[in-house]
């Protein structure tokens, strides 16, 4: 089977599929929407902290976790050969940045320019950041001052952000103002993810009234969803009842799948009661974020919470967005899943999405469920759905789906279908199946007229 045609037929034949990523302390969740793919505002804002911040928020982070070095046993020229003897890398780097950071913090100019003299590339940055949050744990204004007068380009958002996460740890108020008094762009930007971290950590409503000042909708937005997740890592249930508060604000959206991109991860069942409380407008969102992430680990909790959702959108949408998700990994328990539900719409689509992604990823192993199976109008429609699939990379193959179906009227018109959608791709083989195949009258005839034999 060709790669290429079955991820063609992918985006055709799935139209809610949720795919999850994670980078740096972001979520990033993507979907399949009839075919396009788009990018929720949960991702736009993953990829804007998860690029620009969270690498910040990282180094601090694993500074937090290593030792240091002590200066006093170990002079800065052996510290530096034992770093460039260090072979794994990333071992390398942090034993480089977390020296830095103490070398920065005893003698700032001589670890700068140490840390200039690194490779060009990661080492050189993180050395440089980590040198300069040494020298702001001491004195963050000059430490402050140097970076702005010295830095510009790939360096600065780094050294800023690193510089705003230190001062902030001691005096939040004049981090802040500092970093306020930054042109807004993606230096500023870092560095207020940074300062939002830190200070998040001590008193969390103080960082949300300082948010509150910022004149760029945008930017408030995306810091007032980062302040949410931060929040979420520290205390979940405060956090909770503080975005509670901010439903009604313009960036509500923004704010909740920020929480619930922590909390579903943490905790998904606390998570999942406090989405019920919201109402249908940020409910639907909220939920259909918590499943991408809930199926991915515990689909059956997640398929069991959802089935205890009332008649509305949420329940509507959520339920064959989980069955196409978990049919991603266990299609079988999906299907059977989808097919003990009470019969409405959303079983329709669960059934129908769960066999979509089965038959694009695993066809034979879905015929193979299908005929063991009893007869019925579901198998039909189940073999219907795999030849419509399976015909856009496999068309022949499509086809013995489609010739299998027992109810005669159906079995015609998904062999139209499949036979049709071959006929456009190569015509010559279309029509050498027809000429040999053993066809009713009427389909045959149908078939002709259409371009075949």
């Amino acid at each position: 089977n060709d790669p290429y045609l079955m991820a063609i037929s992918l985006k055709r034949h799935l139209p809610f599929v949720f795919g999850i990523f994670i980078g740096g302390s972001a979520v990033y969740v993507v979907s399949i929407v009839g075919g396009d793919f788009f990018r929720s505002s949960a991702i736009q804002e993953a990829s804007r902290v998860g690029e620009r911040a969270g690498k910040v928020v990282d180094q601090v982070r694993r500074m937090e976790r290593f030792g240091h070095p002590n200066l006093s046993e170990t002079n800065p020229q052996m510290a530096l050969r034992k770093a460039g003897g260090i072979a794994n890398f990333t071992d390398r780097l942090d034993y480089l940045t977390n020296f830095m950071k103490v070398w920065g913090g005893k003698d700032p100019k001589a670890a700068i320019e140490s840390a200039l003299s690194q490779p060009v590339g990661s080492l050189r940055k993180e050395a440089l950041s980590a040198a300069c949050a040494g020298w702001a744990a001491k004195d963050p204004e000059a430490a402050a001052h140097w970076a702005v007068t010295n830095l510009t380009g790939i360096h600065a958002a780094g050294v800023y952000g690193m510089i705003a996460s230190e001062w902030a740890a001691v005096d939040p108020s004049q981090a802040s103002a500092w970093v306020s008094s930054l042109p807004i762009g993606n230096v500023s930007e870092t560095a207020t993810t940074a300062v939002i971290h830190a200070w998040t950590k001590a008193d969390p409503l103080s960082a949300a009234d300082w948010i509150d000042t910022f004149t760029s909708a945008d930017l408030k937005a995306r810091s007032l969803a980062t302040l949410a997740a931060e929040w979420c890592l520290n205390s979940p249930d405060d956090a909770a009842r503080w975005v509670t508060g901010q439903i009604d604000q313009p960036s509500a959206d923004k704010i909740v799948e920020a929480l619930i991109g922590t909390w579903g991860d943490q905790d998904p069942i606390a998570a999942s009661q406090w989405v019920m409380t919201l109402n249908e407008s940020h409910q639907t969102e909220a939920a259909a974020l918590l499943i991408s992430l809930w199926s991915a680990h515990q689909p059956e909790v997640a398929a069991e919470w959802i089935s205890r959702f009332p008649e509305g959108e949420t329940r509507a949408s959520s339920i064959p967005a989980l069955a196409e998700t978990w049919a991603g990994a266990e299609p079988a328990k999906a299907t059977a899943w989808s097919m003990s539900l009470p019969d409405s719409d959303e079983k329709r689509q669960a059934v129908d999405g769960s066999v979509r992604t089965w038959a694009a990823l695993a066809p034979d192993d879905l015929e193979a469920w299908i005929i063991s199976q009893k007869p019925s109008t579901e198998s039909d429609r189940m073999r219907k759905i795999a030849a419509e699939v399976v015909a856009e990379y496999a068309p022949a193959r499509g086809l013995e789906f489609a010739a299998k179906i027992i109810d005669a009227g159906l079995r015609n018109e998904a062999v139209f279908t499949s036979w049709e959608s071959w006929f456009e791709e190569d015509s010559a083989a279309a029509k050498s199946w027809a000429a040999g195949a053993k066809l009713e009258p009427e389909l045959a005839e149908r078939l002709a007229r259409a371009g075949g034999p």
